[in-house]
């Protein structure tokens, strides 16, 4: 497989693991595939979200790792866990960024659910939600 322009923020493997985490620390249908090309499908729909629906002014990452959430949780890539692998490979993203987002785990949880009901009709609208809660990491 070709090496992805999105693959020094996360790739097809760090999902899978994350994935695998996911079950493994909260529960869950256990099966280990994943819709054929659907991870690769979400990744690559929110690095061209980054790439042509990103603002100029905007911090670079940050429109890839919320069109992430939002394809990888509309898009149920897996049997079980979609919206927790959306939530944890976004975070992975702002993670590598230092940065992260400054919400409950109910709020997080209410907006997962908000996409998909389809209440968050678009992967940008994720981005203006993300951006009015994004926090830096705090250095210990």
């Amino acid at each position: 497989m070709s090496i992805m322009p999105w693959s020094r923020l996360i790739d097809f493997d760090a999902v899978m693991e994350l994935h695998r985490e996911a079950i493994s620390r909260f529960g869950g249908d256990q099966t280990p595939t994943a819709k054929d090309g659907c991870i690769e499908r979400s990744l690559g729909a929110a690095w061209n979200a980054e790439l042509y629906a990103g603002s100029e002014d905007a911090l670079p990452g940050l429109c890839f790792a919320a069109c992430l959430l939002f394809y990888l949780a509309k898009n149920h890539c897996f049997v079980d866990g979609n919206k927790r692998i959306a939530w944890m490979a976004s975070m992975h993203v702002l993670l590598g960024l230092d940065l992260t987002i400054d919400v409950s785990d109910d709020d997080g949880e209410a907006f997962c659910l908000s996409i998909l009901d389809g209440t968050v009709e678009h992967a940008t609208d994720v981005v203006t939600w993300m951006a009015d809660k994004l926090a830096a990491i705090e250095e210990d």
